[in-house]
């Protein structure tokens, strides 16, 4: 049976804002995250799934290239990404910026002034519930196959 361990899982932060991606890792790394990925803008973020397995990503709305609804529409809609978590991270705090992310897929929604301790939480809650997605998947797999 497969276990869950979340210092093996993929965090990118994608952030234009240097200060917040070097908090942001610090704190993963802090918690245990053995790989944290980085991105300035919602391009390179793109560009970074494209070449590593990512498990969830903290995204940034409000950045230059491509902002955070476009980026995250993007990974939502394409095959390769729609299974990875997305947590917005950002300060937009307007309650139809929040809807409209939850709208394009988004696990869940925090303000860029974070507790660590909460956003530890948030992101181990939603790589568990990504983890038994998809032990279901397999799961059900296996019952068709009897």
């Amino acid at each position: 049976m497969a276990t869950f361990d979340f210092r093996e899982c993929t965090v990118l932060v994608v952030d234009d804002t240097q200060m917040i991606r070097i908090l942001m890792t610090r704190h993963l790394k802090q918690a245990g995250f053995k790989h944290v990925l980085e991105a300035t803008n919602g391009q390179e973020g793109l560009d970074q799934l494209s070449g590593h397995k990512v498990d969830l990503v903290l995204l940034d709305v409000n950045m230059p290239v491509l902002d955070g609804y476009a980026t995250l529409e993007k990974i939502k809609s394409d095959e390769r990404w729609r299974d990875v978590s997305v947590i917005m991270v950002t300060a937009v705090d307007k309650i139809e910026s929040v809807a409209k992310c939850i709208q394009f897929g988004a696990e869940d929604y925090m303000p860029k002034l974070f507790n660590p301790l909460l956003l530890q939480a948030r992101i181990v809650g939603a790589l568990e519930k990504q983890f038994l997605r998809k032990r279901v998947i397999e799961l059900e797999e296996k019952l068709k196959q009897l």
